[in-house]
């Protein structure tokens, strides 16, 4: 049975049993390690060259000089690491110094249910070290694995929107699709942050909630927007595929479609106080899941 952990400040690494073997959570410290993270980015995203890889010589002067890289390992083979580097953002006119985090990745044939979570709260517990509060990081906001790990598992909230914001990428998984991103905010002793260690959160709706989208199937069982709704009220729910990376081998032109829409979308809600703090999963009435963002008003509640 795998088993959930809650990481104190001291811990130096962690270890996951699991039915087929035993998996080390630790800090990366040596070259070793840094090249193996090559390979499992390349890996992970089917890079079909070095140019979108953070390379091990970067990864070793990050981690000498505030950076973190978490790694999860398998005996001494690497299956999975979170990466980031100390960063500052200006908070009412002052630099405010914070953990940015830049990649999570664990490889296909070692997705232990909850070992991306558990680098993640490792990960915070080395950035509470060295004295920072807040971490912040990117991802894909059609990507619902990704935003259930971050604003469910978490507690994390999205409220920054960036149009393409690694440029035209290559890799197999995000290539002819601009590369749109969610900045995520963990504040990483909130109250809601500390809540979320604990307790595995459980989503729950106003059923006043607004549904901005009108979706159909159509005969490749995949979502289509065919009407918009205008915003209103305290909660917004924002539909979004369940498998975008599906939908974008499939139905590539869909997908496009799909980013335009909630592009508009998610700029307006954010630009309109909304933040995005939750996601709700559900069935339709034909048996497809479906996955919403719960918008809310009120960021200060959320951090």
């Amino acid at each position: 049975m795998f088993l959930q952990f809650t990481l104190p400040l001291s811990v130096n690494c962690l270890f996951i049993p699991s039915p087929m073997e035993e998996i080390e959570i630790r800090l990366c410290k040596t070259w070793d390690e840094c090249v193996q993270c090559e390979e499992v980015q390349k890996q992970v995203w089917e890079m079909p060259d070095y140019r979108d890889v953070v390379p091990a010589n970067l990864l070793i002067t990050a981690i000498k000089n505030g950076g973190i890289l978490v790694g999860a390992f398998d005996a001494e083979r690497m299956i999975g690491f979170a990466f980031g580097i100390l960063g500052s953002e200006l908070a009412d006119g002052l630099p405010r110094y914070k953990h940015t985090s830049h990649m999570l990745a664990v490889l296909p044939d070692a997705r232990v249910r909850g070992l991306g979570a558990q680098m993640k709260w490792f990960q915070r517990a080395e950035a509470l070290r060295q004295g920072l509060d807040l971490m912040t990081w990117t991802y894909d906001p059609l990507q619902a694995v990704n935003a259930a790990l971050n604003l469910v598992r978490l507690g994390a909230v999205a409220r920054r929107y960036y149009r393409n914001a690694y440029g035209d990428m290559t890799d197999a998984l995000n290539i002819g699709v601009a590369s749109d991103r969610f900045e995520v905010e963990w504040y990483l002793k909130s109250p809601r942050t500390m809540a979320h260690q604990t307790t595995r959160a459980q989503s729950q709706i106003p059923q006043d909630a607004s549904y901005i989208y009108q979706v159909e199937f159509n005969n490749q069982d995949l979502a289509r927007i065919v009407g918009v709704n205008a915003f209103h009220g305290e909660t917004l729910l924002v539909e979004i595929p369940a498998d975008f990376n599906a939908m974008k081998t499939r139905n590539r032109p869909l997908a496009v479609e799909w980013r335009a829409a909630t592009r508009e979308t998610f700029e307006g809600a954010f630009a309109s106080g909304y933040v995005a703090c939750d996601v709700h999963q559900a069935m339709g009435e034909k048996g497809n899941r479906r996955v919403f963002y719960v918008l809310r008003q009120h960021v200060e509640n959320f951090i």
